[in-house]
């Protein structure tokens, strides 16, 4: 895959999470109880970043194999427990979804180049 094609299939999924509604999250919000959860349901970025983030992941894993998705699915996990170690830290939350979904966006790139 070129360059310039990853170069734009990243952006696209920039563009995805800046279309996402500032309240949409991919979780219940009005079940949130973890001080993180809570967080990013009162941040509309963070909300959007979360939005992105479960779009790429979905993306990811309809076009992974049954060991690649076992293997995000443990990354995934891994993510979210450092993500609500943030607790009430919008900067660390904000922090962890740019790290994940650039993880998340590369993997893409690489499992749609083979």
């Amino acid at each position: 895959m070129t360059s310039t094609v990853k170069l734009a299939l990243g952006f696209s999924f920039s563009l995805a999470a800046l279309a996402t509604p500032a309240a949409a999250v991919d979780f219940s919000c009005r079940d949130a109880i973890l001080p993180a959860e809570r967080t990013i349901c009162s941040d509309a970025k963070l909300g959007r970043l979360d939005e992105a983030m479960a779009r790429i992941y979905g993306r990811l894993w309809s076009v992974s194999g049954d060991r690649a998705r076992l293997s995000l699915r443990e990354a995934q996990h891994r993510f979210l427990a450092a993500r609500n170690d943030c607790r009430w830290n919008a900067r660390c939350i904000h922090d962890a979804y740019l790290d994940q979904i650039s993880v998340l966006d590369s993997k893409l790139v690489e499992t749609i180049a083979k």
